[in-house]
């Protein structure tokens, strides 16, 4: 019984991750329609910054060196959709040739950081030592801490989507982007914004994962198909969608490990993602941001 309770509380860690991870994927979507095959090459440039602050005589600390790093991220997605996705999305077919030029330049970026980086992995350090128990349950207080900061980062969120008046902007251009012009919505303005929201989120996400798993400059791409299983299983645009669809399929990777071993947890996850995707397509909470 203990076992079973330890793996859904790996699950329910290891899912919140995962959907912080999707979160920034979905964002971009939701909005712009645009979706980030350089999802997972994002996260892992937030993962490396921070590990580079912390790794060489910056003092930064962990913590403030995640604000640098989401800064920097926030500000290398303004520049991606300003110099790149803005001129591609004023042409014809620009859903493809989106998608081609982020795949390209994910494999760019993988390249430079392994240049800059090499292929060792490497690791950010756990933010506390030791274990908190509850009875027959116990935890490490850095998987505990990790999810507290999923746990804000996610309401911190949702708050800027409801109460921000640029957060209700992102809204009212991913439900009708002709209504949200006739209100006066800068659209142009929105998506750049969207896309460095979106990248210091990924970042983050990124930092969070490495704490707890390894990194390198190829643990983007695995990332990055986790991360499109969960929007697609919760819904495309939809950030609710995304954390619900993380934290059931990280118990549901925990559970297949504990009970049929680890290399039987992708074929389950898409077993149950095509099910899913067959019963009802746009996902268990179909809808926008």
């Amino acid at each position: 019984m203990n076992s079973f309770i330890d793996a859904i509380i790996s699950g329910l860690i290891s899912g919140s991750l995962y959907a912080a991870t999707a979160l920034g994927l979905t964002i971009i979507y939701g909005v712009s329609r645009v979706f980030n095959f350089a999802h997972g090459i994002v996260a892992v440039m937030g993962a490396y910054l921070v590990w580079t602050f912390l790794q060489t005589g910056m003092q930064l600390g962990f913590l403030l060196g995640i604000v640098v790093s989401a800064g920097i991220m926030f500000i290398f997605g303004l520049l991606v959709y300003r110099f790149t996705m803005n001129p591609l999305m004023k042409k014809p077919g620009w859903d493809i040739s989106t998608v081609l030029f982020l795949l390209g330049g994910g494999i760019l970026l993988e390249n430079v950081l392994l240049q800059i980086y090499g292929p060792r992995v490497k690791s950010i350090p756990v933010l506390f030592e030791g274990t908190l128990t509850f009875g027959p349950v116990s935890i490490q207080w850095s998987d505990f801490i990790l999810m507290i900061i999923v746990v804000v980062g996610i309401v911190a969120l949702n708050l800027y989507f409801k109460y921000t008046r640029m957060g209700q902007a992102m809204q009212a251009t991913a439900q009708s982007m002709p209504g949200a012009k006739v209100v006066g919505v800068n659209i142009e303005y929105i998506f750049g914004l969207t896309f460095g929201l979106a990248f210091a989120v990924t970042g983050f996400s990124g930092v969070l994962l490495s704490t707890k798993y390894f990194l390198n400059p190829h643990i983007g791409w695995e990332w990055m198909v986790k991360g499109f299983v969960i929007v697609s299983f919760g819904g495309l645009g939809s950030t609710t969608g995304a954390i619900f669809a993380g934290l059931i399929l990280g118990i549901v990777e925990a559970l297949v490990t504990l009970y049929l071993g680890a290399m039987w947890v992708w074929p389950i996850w898409f077993i149950i993602f095509m099910i899913v995707l067959l019963i009802r397509p746009q996902g268990i909470l179909g809808g926008r941001v």
